[in-house]
């Protein structure tokens, strides 16, 4: 997790890696780059807090925590979305009879009515980087967790910010992070109770899902001297999509960071695939919702950092030189599993 300002300032967020297949962020680090950063940004602006006029949230998406209703206190670290401790559940759940049953019925329910909306469930896939199967892990594995269920919150990075700047006063989440977690459900826009009953998670856990523009209120006085308003959260994709003016139909955008992610502006249409893309909410903003079309693979920006590490070079601009020196590659192939767990 980066943060930049204006001048490119940025603060790393480093993960933690407790355990082979775990990533992990801490809350408090993260909290306390956060309130620092932003401070940093406005002083090097030149300008003051009270001349801030609001602030828009852009996160990194399913990465997830879950804390106590009452108390604000996290039951564990903030839980990437490179973390793959979830790859035994995974597997189970993808070899079940149950996910078979479900493929026939949503098959059948497309065939005869030609909606979209039971197309993607019946070519259903689990899989490590879904934040459901994660969520079902610490139900199962952390018992603090399941005993108190009645008051535990779920919470994207936005929506943990959201409600740490609002001392805890507002929870909630936007439409693009709520549609990344794949426990919500675009077709409906709600949060999917047939999969949060299947994976035994509790609906009462999710926040209320608000426009991408919405007034989410006012970031607490104490914090950064003055209250600020908060009037926008947005997923990292889904920004970069806007921030690339992506508006119409049709338009497409690649990002190559962490992770490769392949968005195209679907419009007012909801378009599920069996290929292995996936239909997300782009934003929401009044009445007007836009629908994206993702297609994403784990390592790019990994990749090329591991290859840094191993020492076969030095400089990333050394790559494309190295590229060029060779007619071919004569039928080698590199496939970067690095979120595999074996």
């Amino acid at each position: 997790c980066v943060l930049y300002d204006r001048s490119t300032w940025c603060s790393l967020q480093p993960s933690l890696y407790p355990r082979p297949g775990w990533v992990e962020l801490d809350p408090e680090v993260l909290w306390s780059q956060f309130v620092g950063v932003v401070k940093e940004a406005v002083q090097a602006a030149g300008l003051h807090m009270r001349q801030v006029a609001a602030l828009g949230i852009s996160t990194q998406r399913s990465t997830f925590i879950t804390w106590h209703k009452r108390t604000g206190k996290p039951f564990h670290n903030f839980i990437s979305w490179q973390d793959v401790r979830s790859a035994e559940l995974v597997n189970s759940w993808n070899r079940s009879l149950l996910l078979k049953v479900i493929h026939v019925i949503f098959t059948v329910l497309h065939f005869f009515t030609g909606n979209d909306r039971y197309l993607a469930p019946s070519f259903l896939t689990f899989s490590t980087q879904q934040t459901s199967m994660k969520l079902s892990w610490v139900f199962k594995n952390i018992p603090e967790v399941t005993a108190k269920k009645n008051n535990c919150c779920f919470g994207t990075v936005d929506t943990w910010l959201l409600y740490r700047l609002t001392k805890g006063s507002v929870f909630a989440t936007d439409y693009s992070n709520a549609s990344s977690t794949g426990v919500f459900e675009p077709f409906t826009k709600c949060w999917n109770p047939t999969l949060c009953n299947l994976l035994s998670i509790p609906m009462s856990i999710y926040p209320p899902v608000k426009d991408t523009s919405f007034n989410f209120g006012s970031a607490d006085s104490e914090i950064f001297g003055v209250p600020i308003p908060i009037m926008a959260l947005v997923a990292d994709q889904q920004s970069a999509m806007f921030g690339e003016c992506c508006f119409q139909p049709g338009d497409v955008k690649l990002t190559m960071g962490t992770g490769g992610f392949w968005n195209v502006n679907t419009g007012g249409n909801l378009c599920a695939s069996h290929r292995g893309l996936y239909p997300l909410i782009g934003w929401k903003i009044g009445e007007e919702v836009v629908y994206l079309t993702e297609g994403s693979m784990s390592n790019i920006g990994t990749t090329i950092k591991w290859a840094q590490d191993i020492n076969l070079f030095t400089n990333v601009d050394e790559t494309a030189k190295m590229a060029r020196s060779i007619v071919d590659s004569q039928g080698v192939c590199f496939v970067p599993g690095f979120q595999v767990k074996l």
